[in-house]
């Protein structure tokens, strides 16, 4: 020990022996002194171990045998803790003598981590890869991918429909392409599979890969990202059955606020004075008539406020030492919140349900082989009204309350002349159904060569077998529906049906899919210093579509094969340095160019391994920096058909010629269709990434950083360039397009467990992209603002607004505009060119892309005595979208009386009410104004939210209650998902795709849960 080092250790005892003898207690009869002695895993004494009194502040450390002294009661628990240990907690009783053992805590050279193709120590990965406690993914939802956001650095989840069994888009580190594909490749169980098909409670980790390192094995399928998911395996233990139930309720997280009928009758009013008299006024708001005067608060009719879920989950799992095994089942159940009404004939409810089996088993069939069966099913269902669900949604946002009644009084179904009564739509016109059903089978043997050949070899072989079938059936009904003579009060038909249920459409499709995949792996320490490793995989994967219909193309089955190769080294734990390659292709592309090599290479140093840094050991306990370089690729490049090198004919919609003598035979022609390209392959993205790990305070605070550069060659698009005076019929397609993505990601925990038993957990993350259109062969514009390349992938262009007129003179002296019949409230706009005339050439790039570049995510966690609580925010930023609609600027373009609904918002904050000339919105019209309905940064909306993403609430009761039960655990909580919304934008949630709110709104779930362990 240096003297350093020794001067340390003796003013740590100095303090804790102050501490302990201010805090300790007035001597009395039960105080006692206790001896012991502390011994790590291989009996050597601990020197420096921390030996407290739980729920106090007094206590003693060990000294350089590992020996200790300390006052206290029968009644005290003593806590030993020392660094990269777990903590010991010691009853004293009747004790006079101690013998305390610590266990090592699992540290960061012997952690694996699962990566590409298998697993790695953790403090020898030196690529970009993100892990969560799949904890932390358990929640009351029906799809994985909803409950993303936040979670994770580098991923951008954005849900665009709160739809039961919807999902949500998501990307690694945004969007890297324009090309046909930018979502990444989805791995369970290293087969490519859907991760809304996963049960949470299946999860045993959940990792996604990021830079080249991490996804250069996986070639021409790597370049947006992966996405690892691994499920649950047996052990070596008696059998363990977890069960758990969660019940509850959904609820919209905002409907838009619509006008009421006293608010839209002074609306129509304002723009046509005595369009509606007094009397009709007080007879539409007294319900006296609701036939002849209806009020219909149409959002409430047709959305209720709360529906039911329901989650239950049971597993075992357990094992002898030659077999292990997982097997768990779970139903899964959310109703939908449309109001509708019990029917004896069908439920038209749109609902979604879904049960998983799974069982995983490993087998020793020898000491060194191991074989492994896994099995996997789904089966879901979807209910939903029979006729168009978008139709659903915009004519509930477009009829007025005054258009006509939701049915007659005497049970007529009602209907206006013109379009659809959305209460008909979901109550009488039939239902649709979707079941779709999914085996997942893999076998595996796994045979280690230690004994055999050489230490630290192994061998694997997998086989996987998916089949997938889904089929949808429409039973719809045309009801008879009837609108109301004004005049005569007599039933007008709007139709002569008959009623009947019918099966107007259905469909099926389906495929099959083979995996095979045979690896050896290579991990070996020499001389203590040297530690190697490497992996060879083969693998081919052939999927068949089983119902191709008449698509020629889709007979043909897409099989890609391929080679991959990892090789490892690092030297004390302390350098590292990786190289990765996947040599594989595709069928889609020509012979001579199906091929190709994608490498990688990655160098890492743990400075916080040297020895001159363990005096600052106990502060920064790792400091590790790290940095790759690779290609990969993507061969799902679009272009809208297959085997594109191949030039097709046309033999429709082309001109032909009429034979005969009376020329009455009429000949289509045929003609050339999609021009061939033999080179056409697959795009390229080169990741390049440079990134640090810090672990700080006996690694109670982690901090991960990385920074990334992607670049994306090939992207196969069609020739833009090209003047018409070539004589293409169809302009070709090549991979020419150019792209980049640059940002980073950060994440950081805090953890920390305080003397009185309360531990606490903080986390959090914070992921920024930014991508540019390098290249896409549009020729220049004559305003350089307007080219495409340059600028954000779907970046926004409008023109700027300055405002609203008005005078009547302002306008005269303003630019000119669009339209001829300007008036004061309208949107007044930037003449950005000088040209003296505002038109789409002062269109300029404005706000962001409906994809937000930055997504963050922040919890706590806290634990006391049996009682949990936590909470996660998710948000994000930098992201805008276009509102607009006649619901926000008049003008219906059908009867405003029936389709001439506005938000209550546009008849409280518009300029016709205000006058401000910075008005929410511009003046009422009837008729529809081309100026005002332009895209300019006056409908240009900041959606930048920050959201409670999940807060629970949990009691586990204690053990002495539970072990009389024959159970080992019991926790009741109560949990909640999209609990509260904090954002600037307030028509509708803004997480929601959509112009003018005419979607299925998002949810909040709040549950009840009970989880028991037998």
């Amino acid at each position: 020990m240096t003297i350093k080092n020794s001067v340390r250790t003796l003013f740590a005892a100095a303090v804790v022996l102050i501490i302990g003898l201010a805090a300790a207690p007035p001597a009395n009869g039960q105080s006692r002194t206790v001896k012991g002695v502390v011994l790590d895993e291989t009996e050597a004494p601990v020197a420096g171990a921390f030996v407290t009194v739980k729920n106090e502040t007094r206590g003693v450390m060990t000294d350089g045998a590992g020996r200790f002294d300390i006052s206290v009661k029968p009644s005290d628990v003593l806590i030993v803790s020392f660094l990269g240990y777990e903590d010991e907690q010691v009853p004293v009783g009747e004790q006079k003598e101690l013998l305390v053992k610590l266990v090592p805590q699992a540290n960061q050279l012997e952690e694996v981590v699962k990566v590409a193709y298998g697993t790695q120590k953790k403090a020898s990965i030196i690529g970009s890869i993100t892990t969560v406690d799949a904890e932390q993914l358990k929640s009351p939802i029906g799809q994985l991918s909803t409950g993303l956001a936040g979670k994770l650095a580098g991923v951008v989840a954005v849900q665009h429909t709160g739809e039961p069994g919807s999902s949500a888009e998501f990307w690694i580190r945004g969007v890297n392409t324009f090309g046909a594909n930018s979502y990444p490749l989805i791995l369970v169980d290293g087969v490519e599979r859907s991760m809304d098909l996963v049960d949470t409670e299946d999860i045993a980790s959940f990792s996604i890969l990021k830079d080249a390192t991490a996804t250069a094995l996986y070639g021409v399928r790597g370049a947006n990202g992966i996405v690892l998911i691994t499920t649950r395996r047996g052990s070596e233990s008696k059998p363990k059955v977890n069960v758990k139930i969660e019940s509850g309720f959904t609820s919209p997280t905002q409907l838009p606020k619509m006008a009421s009928a006293e608010q839209f009758i002074d609306y129509l009013n304002m723009m046509k004075p005595g369009t509606i008299d007094d009397y009709a006024k007080r007879m539409y708001l007294s319900g006296t008539d609701p036939d002849l005067y209806p009020n219909v608060d149409w959002i409430h009719e047709i959305f209720k406020e709360q529906a039911m879920t329901l989650k239950a989950n049971v597993n075992v799992t357990g094992g002898t030492k030659n077999v292990r095994y997982y097997a768990g089942g779970s139903y899964y159940f959310e109703d939908g919140i449309f109001n509708v009404e019990k029917n004896d004939r069908y439920n038209s409810q749109m609902n979604y349900s879904r049960f998983n089996f799974r069982t995983n088993v490993d087998i020793n069939v020898t000491k060194s082989t191991t074989l492994g069966m896994d099995i996997s099913t789904q089966f879901t269902k979807k209910n939903q009204p029979g006729t168009s669900l978008s139709d659903i949604y915009n004519y509930t946002m477009q009829i007025t309350p005054i258009g006509f009644p939701k049915v007659f009084s005497d049970g007529t179904l009602s209907n206006p002349e013109t379009g659809h009564n959305p209460y008909n739509m979901i109550n009488n016109m039939g239902y649709a159904t979707v079941n779709t059903q999914n085996a997942q089978t893999t076998v595996s043997l796994t045979q280690d060569f230690s004994e055999i050949i050489t230490e630290g070899l192994t061998a694997k072989v997998q086989v996987s077998w998916d089949a997938r079938t889904a089929s949808s059936v429409t039973n719809g009904i045309l009801p008879r529906v009837y609108y109301m003579d004004p005049a005569t009060r007599e039933y007008i038909p709007q139709n002569n049906t008959a009623g009947y249920i019918n099966v107007s459409s259905s469909s099926q499709s389906g495929y099959t899919v083979l995996n095979v995949e045979a690896s050896a792996n290579y991990e070996r320490t020499f001389a203590s210093r040297h530690r190697v490793s490497g992996m060879f995989l083969y693998y081919l994967r052939d999927r068949s579509n089983t119902h191709p219909g008449y698509d020629y193309w889709e007979t043909f089955p897409r099989k890609s094969l391929g080679i991959a190769g990892r090789a490892t080294y690092s030297y004390r734990d302390r350098y590292f340095a990786e190289f990765n390659f996947g040599y594989n292709g595709s069928e889609n592309f020509s012979p001579g160019h199906r091929f190709g090599f994608f490498p990688s290479a990655a160098v890492g140093y743990i400075i916080s391994n040297e020895r001159f840094w363990d005096p600052i050991k106990d502060v920064v306990s790792l400091l590790k920096f790290k940095a790759s370089i690779g290609k990969v690729g993507n061969d799902q490049i679009g272009g809208g058909r297959r085997f594109g090198y191949n030039t097709t004919m046309d033999i429709t919609g082309v001109n032909g010629f009429s034979w005969g003598e009376q020329r009455s035979a009429w000949v289509d022609g045929v003609a050339t269709g999609e021009i061939g390209n033999p080179d056409i392959e697959w795009e390229e993205a080169l990741k390049r990434n440079i990134g640090f790990e810090l672990n700080m305070f006996r690694d109670h605070l982690k901090i991960q950083f990385d920074y990334f550069n992607d670049y994306r060659s090939g992207i196969f698009i069609t020739r833009q360039s090209l003047p018409d005076a070539v004589g293409l019929r169809k302009t070709q397609y090549v991979n020419i397009g150019e792209m980049q993505n640059a940002g980073f990601d950060m994440s950081a925990q805090f953890d920390w467990l305080f003397g009185n038993g309360l531990s606490v957990s903080t986390r959090g993350n914070f992921t920024f992209n930014r991508n540019r259109r390098v290249y896409d062969d549009k020729p220049s514009q004559i305003w350089p603002y307007q080219n495409t390349a340059g600028f954000a992938n779907n970046q926004q262009r409008g023109l700027i607004a300055e405002g609203l007129f008005m005078t009547r003179e302002e306008i005269d002296s303003w630019p000119s505009q669009y339209g001829r019949d300007l008036q004061p409230g309208d949107i007044k706009y930037r003449d950005v060119n000088g040209d003296g005339i505002v038109n789409d050439f002062d269109m300029v790039p404005i706000g962001y892309t409906s994809i937000p570049e930055i997504n963050y995510g922040f919890g706590l966690s806290l634990n006391w005595k049996g009682i949990d609580a936590s909470v996660f925010f998710s948000g994000m930023s930098h992201v805008t979208r276009f509102i607009g609609g006649y619901n926000l600027y008049g003008g219906a373009a059908t009867n405003v009386l029936i389709q001439g609904q506005v938000f209550a918002d546009v008849i409280e904050r518009s300029w016709s009410v205000t006058g401000d000339p910075h008005a929410e919105y511009p003046r009422f019209t009837v008729e529809a104004s081309a100026n005002n309905q332009a895209r300019s940064t006056f409908w240009q909306k900041d959606m930048s939210f920050l959201r409670l993403k999940n807060a629970e609430l949990g009691y586990t009761l204690p053990k002495k209650w539970t072990k009389k039960a024959g159970m080992s655990a019991v926790r009741i909580y109560v949990q909640g998902v999209n609990l509260l919304t904090f954002s600037g934008f307030k028509l509708w949630d803004p997480e929601l795709e959509s112009s003018y709110g005419n979607v299925y709104p998002l949810t909040r779930n709040v549950s009840l849960g009970l989880n028991i362990n037998f």
